[in-house]
Order: C-alpha cells, then sequence, then structure tokens
C-alpha cells in the first residue's frame, strides 16, 4: 500500500504525484516541496487529493 497524491486542477485530475518514500516525515515534506512547483505551473487553483495504491 502507497500513499499518493492526484493533482486536481478547476476539477480535471492533470497528474498523479508518487513520494519515493511511504514516511510521513518526508511525504510532509515532498508535498511541501512539490505544491510551489505545481503553482508555478498551474497557478492559484491548484488541489491535492490523497489516496491509496494497492499493489
Amino acid at each position: 500500500m502507497k500513499i499518493v497524491f492526484d493533482v486536481v486542477v478547476d476539477g480535471q485530475k492533470q497528474e498523479t504525484l508518487r513520494p519515493g518514500v511511504q514516511r510521513l516525515q518526508d511525504i510532509r515534506q515532498f508535498v511541501k516541496n512539490e505544491s510551489k512547483e505545481l503553482i508555478r505551473k498551474y497557478g492559484r487553483n491548484v488541489m491535492l487529493n490523497r489516496r491509496f495504491e494497492y499493489n
């Protein structure tokens, strides 16, 4: 089971972010860094939805 994040812009899923490490501290830092890049790429109307992928 892995935690992944779907990037939603204007109600449409644009991409899926998959953190390399599944430790919560590392995921928090990953999301913080990626959110800055996503705002630059897509503008202010960006949402992240967390979900689990089961292998």
